[in-house]
């Protein structure tokens, strides 16, 4: 093993979410999701590069049902909340820094598992300087303009994040994740009420890596009923 080689640990920020799924043409079923991530579930490997990250969530903890995958734009615009103020998304910065001035480039995917969660889908955003109010969103007045295209997530191995970033004489890159469920337009219970966990693997050009963890198990509580959402 190099002397060169470095390790750091950085502390992955808890994330609570609250998670409603609805039924169509029936009552609401009420999931809650926590984060069980370790201290040290972002951590480097690297033998030519030292790197860190953090994942934090951007919007409060909001109910979340399915929505048409075409309207993630106008939703994380509308802080992940539909017209009718119901939580249709969440919303992740990853933030990548502390890396080598000479590194030009990093890139990244995403390993998810699922159990019982079938119709999950996620896109990437990256910061901008400049602005197209179709491919775009502004949050915290910084623009954050599409990665990769709306993507299920599907069996969920070495999903991709985008093409690689350039980092060149950047201090840091921010990225944003946002997930949500896609409207099937029926009952979607019985295959969207479960746990995922999601691995985030940054790469730093050629040289290491550096992983975060997003865990979130499902537990159902169906006490509550209501109105099937309409």
């Amino acid at each position: 093993m190099k002397n060169t080689k470095e390790y750091k640990l950085l502390y992955l920020v808890a994330i609570i979410s609250v998670i409603t799924i609805t039924t169509i043409g029936s009552t609401y079923a009420y999931i809650t999701a926590r984060t069980n991530s370790s201290d040290n579930s972002v951590n480097t490997k690297s033998t030519s590069y030292l790197i860190n990250m953090e994942i934090t969530s951007i919007f409060p903890n909001y109910s979340f049902i399915p929505m048409n995958d075409e309207y993630i734009f106008k939703a994380i615009k509308n802080n992940c909340l539909d017209k009718y103020n119901r939580g249709v998304c969440q919303a992740y910065y990853i933030r990548v820094f502390d890396y080598s001035e000479t590194l030009d480039y990093i890139s990244g995917y995403m390993d998810v598992t699922t159990d019982n969660m079938t119709n999950i889908s996620y896109m990437m955003f990256e910061e901008s300087n400049t602005y197209d109010e179709n491919n775009c969103i502004e949050i915290d007045e910084k623009y954050y303009c599409k990665k990769i295209n709306a993507t299920p997530i599907g069996e969920g191995k070495k999903l991709s994040l985008g093409e690689p970033y350039s980092v060149l004489n950047q201090p840091e890159k921010k990225l944003i994740l946002a997930i949500w469920l896609s409207n099937l337009n029926k009952r979607q219970n019985d295959e969207d009420i479960g746990n995922f966990n999601a691995t985030i693997t940054i790469e730093a050009g050629s040289g290491g890596e550096i992983k975060g963890s997003i865990a979130n198990a499902m537990i159902i509580d169906n006490e509550g009923d209501g109105n099937n959402g309409g």
